[in-house]
């Protein structure tokens, strides 16, 4: 394993727990277990029921996005790709986006340049529209938002937390050098023209996969599938509401800002949003009333269930993969 990942692992990994640590560090886990005899399961199984459904939304929108650059992949594929690639995303960020790429080349002869290109337009979208998203939940919730901010936010709770912030702001910058020195070291002249070359097929490739966008044959049916996966993570953070007596009278304008909040925090750099997840879903419902104990065991009960979902069937499609027989070019041709 090279050093930058082993790297890179590594501080993902202290980021997570940094926050995880800090986030929990004083809570009474009796508490916890009191509550977990409280839920009512039905809503956890149907949140995690609505994920899959959202998952299977997302692998047709990508055959629509491969279909135009000649890979007419099965829904199974798809789906059994992506389900290893979030699996892969637990144990290292970001990895799974490579992963699933992987699974599809070696299960269907995609390129990993053409998936890689077709999934950062995934990516690229699901960035604007989560930003959307945070923009409408400030603007429907904003009165709610800045009453509680200018009402219970002391600056002496901010310096209780500075041992936390300094944290993340120190992983954060060593974030930074690292990217910097790899920068550089593209750069510099042990990249030779053969490498160069190498790396611009690939980009070129890359950028074919991230404009096939432009070519899908079903706009609507994208458009659609986009809208579906939304409001599927909507419902799957919603339904958990109604698991507890605390949150059971929340309504639409804290299941967006729950949206937004799990949104971001599964966007930064730590396995599978751990700690992060926490802190923010947590710290949302506080504005909504719930206590700060509730709150979090509903952040790691929403949570939880997903890691779980994503361990059992991510499980069982990288199972399934390892035996999926091979797709030769042929066989393309005739289903084309």
């Amino acid at each position: 394993m090279k050093t930058s990942t082993v790297v890179k692992f590594s501080v993902s990994l202290i980021l997570g727990g940094l926050i995880f640590y800090f986030v929990f560090r004083n809570v009474s886990f009796d508490d916890f277990s009191e509550k977990l005899s409280e839920v009512n399961y039905w809503w956890v199984w149907l949140s995690m029921a609505l994920s899959i459904v959202s998952h299977l939304f997302r692998s047709y929108r990508w055959n629509l996005v491969l279909k135009p650059l000649g890979y007419e992949v099965t829904l199974w594929r798809t789906f059994l790709a992506l389900m290893t690639g979030y699996l892969a995303n637990l144990a290292f960020p970001r990895l799974g986006e490579v992963t699933r790429c992987g699974v599809l080349k070696r299960i269907d002869s995609v390129p990993i340049s053409v998936g890689f290109g077709s999934v950062i337009t995934e990516r690229v979208l699901d960035f604007l529209i989560l930003l959307s998203l945070v923009a409408l939940d400030l603007l429907v919730e904003f009165d709610k938002i800045f009453q509680y901010f200018m009402t219970s936010v002391r600056w002496e709770d901010w310096k209780e937390k500075k041992e936390l912030i300094f944290g993340i702001g120190a992983l954060l910058a060593i974030c930074g050098v690292i990217g910097i020195l790899g920068l550089r070291y593209v750069l510099s002249k042990e990249f030779n023209n053969a490498t160069f070359n190498k790396l611009k097929g690939k980009f070129l490739e890359i950028l074919d996969g991230l404009w096939s966008i432009r070519k899908v044959e079903s706009p609507v049916g994208y458009i659609l599938s986009t809208i579906a996966i939304w409001v599927l993570y909507y419902l799957m953070s919603y339904v958990i509401f109604y698991s507890m007596d605390e949150t059971m009278g929340l309504g639409f304008g804290a299941g967006l800002s729950i949206l937004a909040a799990a949104g971001v925090s599964m966007a930064m750099p730590v396995q599978g949003g751990i700690g992060a997840y926490h802190a923010l879903v947590s710290g949302v419902l506080v504005i909504y009333g719930v206590g700060a104990t509730t709150g979090l065991f509903f952040a790691t009960l929403l949570h939880t269930s997903q890691v779980i979902m994503i361990i059992v069937v991510g499980g069982a499609c990288l199972g399934i993969s390892l035996f999926v027989p091979k797709r030769n070019k042929t066989e393309k041709e005739v289903i084309t």
